[in-house]
């Protein structure tokens, strides 16, 4: 299993907020597709197909021959990943009582059962709200955060001193012109994204980690075509993955 989890470390805290337990944002049991800004609306007309759409898995997707995704995953900078409604039972708790003593054998009856997205309850995400005013200038800073940690980039560098250094000169050239592409890639992207969630600002939901790190991601929510399915938008570069 993979657990995915914030990049950003709270400006309030000495250490990464990363990997803890109440700060994971989404586990591997939904597909997590990359794509872009001028995708995002044909992705959410697509309605779930199969049994599997309720865990997120995306079968279009899985099908793709290995070059192209891995040439969508090095161009885009979001992943979306479906959610679904799920109802959740309620825990049992045995009381040492007879239930049918207290009036408790009512066949089928489940008053405490409740419906759930899949995606917040498996990621602990918690809701949150913004208004223009207050999003677009936490978005500025948080880009800028972010393009620290695009993949190559000199911050990864630095936390992994020891690879870097066992470098040789051309492969430190190297990696260099992939960070100088990757953030070629990002930049101007993240731009258009920032012009969607403009443009959609009043029909977006808002998350985040169960710390609420006012200094980390913000995970976009908005609903499919179908208008009950949710889907969710997280920034490629605001994840780091650890196996568990």
């Amino acid at each position: 299993m993979i657990v995915y989890s914030d990049v950003i470390k709270s400006s309030d805290a000495g250490e990464e907020l990363a990997f803890a337990t109440n700060d994971e944002i989404i586990s591997d049991g939904y597909t997590l597709i990359p794509c872009n800004a001028d995708e995002i609306d044909a992705l959410a007309k697509k309605p779930a197909k199969t049994v599997g759409d309720v865990l997120g898995v995306d079968d279009e997707w899985e099908r793709l021959p290995a070059e192209e995704k891995a040439k969508k995953e090095a161009e885009s900078i979001l992943y979306f990943v479906r959610g679904e409604r799920v109802t959740e039972a309620a825990a049992n708790v045995d009381t040492g009582a007879n239930a049918s003593a207290e009036g408790g054998d009512d066949e089928g009856a489940d008053d405490s059962a409740q419906e759930v997205i899949n995606v917040v309850r498996s990621g602990l995400l918690e809701r949150t709200s913004f208004d223009k005013k207050s999003y677009m200038p936490y978005l500025k800073g948080y880009l800028k955060s972010t393009k620290a940690y695009i993949p190559w980039a000199q911050k990864n560098r630095e936390e992994n001193d020891w690879a870097w250094k066992a470098l040789s000169a051309e492969e430190q050239e190297a990696e260099k012109k992939k960070v100088e592409q990757q953030i070629a890639i990002f930049e101007p992207k993240a731009m258009a994204f920032a012009k969607w969630i403009q443009a959609n600002f009043k029909d977006l939901d808002f998350y985040t980690g169960t710390s609420m790190n006012p200094d980390g991601m913000v995970i976009l929510s908005n609903y499919m075509e179908d208008g009950v399915s949710p889907y969710f938008l997280f920034w490629k570069a605001g994840l780091k993955g650890q196996k568990c």
